[in-house]
């Protein structure tokens, strides 16, 4: 089949270019007369979406099935199973089990879509790459033979898969910065602007797998105490959205799973120039896990004397480095707001810098990321 032997030869190059992944997708709909398909790989460590390239999808099904529906992806189920083998969904599902999946009447039905051909390809890491084609409701289900021209293409998937990984390579920068994090007694998890994980340093790994006060749920930042999800979701859209000025780090405070074990949550943005250093444009915002009694990188007296800040400076420097807003402050150490303002002037004055972020950075000792 000389169409099949053009896919095989544009799946290698999709290997080295992601560019080629649309036309390469574009061409097996074709021959298997599907409106769509796309070809992703999901991270098993994080659950959540590592790569995804598509053809023929509506703008915004990638995020609205990983966000919500990946979970619940009755063909993704079945085809982990059996990796190295491609399905038609009418192969295991019958009508009145997908008139009973949610994934079906919440998610493709109402995208028109009904008839499925998908399959496990390969495990790379912690990277699982699959597939997936699929009909309109009007359209007949996948036969016997267009299952099998995915199944012949499998194993190209699994060696073009080889390829990439091999290829793929994470920039000097990212490196260097994440050797820095590792470093840092403090958990540093950075998240998109959803809550979802881009990347954890070490101390953040050894709180997500305790699960005793933070975990990871289908690769979002869950809180182990529920009720302060809400906050924390708040306070992570608000970094997000941070355009520049004196952008504020935010804190709070939840219990662990034992009702006593307290834990302080500073959320700072991620800066731009930041996330050219960590290669990753989706590093939205840096959550700071530390334990109240952790001792910071510079302690009160050492800022006091190496910026020549008075008492009454050096408490307002560490409220606000710990997430506090002018309020908060002014409130808690019962003078005005006005002083609080004075304060805060002479202190940027004094260290040199301009937004309470760099002033979390300082007594923090975080690298320039934030």
């Amino acid at each position: 089949m000389k169409q099949l032997d053009s896919i095989i030869e544009q799946v290698y190059d999709a290997a080295l270019d992601p560019a080629a992944w649309h036309g390469l997708l574009a061409d097996i709909a074709s021959a298997v007369d599907a409106v769509a398909g796309f070809y992703a790989g999901l991270d098993i460590r994080h659950g959540r979406g590592a790569f995804w390239y598509a053809v023929g999808h509506e703008p915004g099904m990638q995020a609205l099935y990983n966000e919500r529906y990946l979970a619940i992806d009755p063909t993704l189920a079945h085809v982990i199973k059996m990796p190295g083998k491609a399905f038609a969904c009418s192969d295991y599902l019958s009508d009145a089990e997908i008139a009973a999946s949610r994934f079906h009447t919440e998610f493709l039905l109402p995208n028109g879509i009904r008839h499925v051909l998908s399959g496990v390809v390969s495990m790379q890491g912690s990277t699982l790459s699959f597939f997936g084609f699929q009909r309109h409701l009007g359209q007949p289900p996948f036969s016997p033979t267009e299952t099998a021209v995915l199944q012949r293409l499998i194993p190209h998937f699994a060696k073009a898969d080889q390829v990439a990984a091999k290829v793929s390579t994470v920039s000097a920068a990212r490196r260097i910065a994440m050797a820095v994090l590792d470093r840092l007694d403090y958990g540093i998890v950075i998240v998109d602007q959803t809550g979802h994980v881009r990347m954890t340093n070490q101390r953040a790994e050894q709180w997500l797998h305790s699960g005793a006060v933070v975990r990871s749920l289908l690769g979002k930042v869950r809180l182990t105490n529920l009720k302060d999800n809400e906050a924390l979701d708040s306070l992570v859209r608000a970094a997000a959205q941070a355009d520049g000025g004196d952008v504020q780090a935010h804190a709070m405070e939840t219990l662990a799973a034992d009702g006593n074990t307290r834990v302080n949550l500073l959320v700072l943005p991620v800066s731009s120039d930041a996330r050219k250093q960590l290669d990753d444009d989706g590093a939205d915002v840096a959550i700071i896990i530390s334990e109240p009694n952790q001792q910071r990188a510079m302690a009160a007296n050492v800022l006091q004397n190496s910026y020549g800040l008075t008492a009454a400076e050096t408490r307002v420097a560490m409220g606000l480095a710990g997430g506090r807003t002018q309020d908060e402050l002014s409130a808690a150490l019962f003078v005005s707001l006005a002083t609080i303002k004075t304060h805060t002037q002479h202190i940027y004055r004094k260290i040199g810098i301009g937004r309470q972020v760099d002033l979390v950075r300082l007594i923090y000792g975080l690298p320039a990321l934030f």
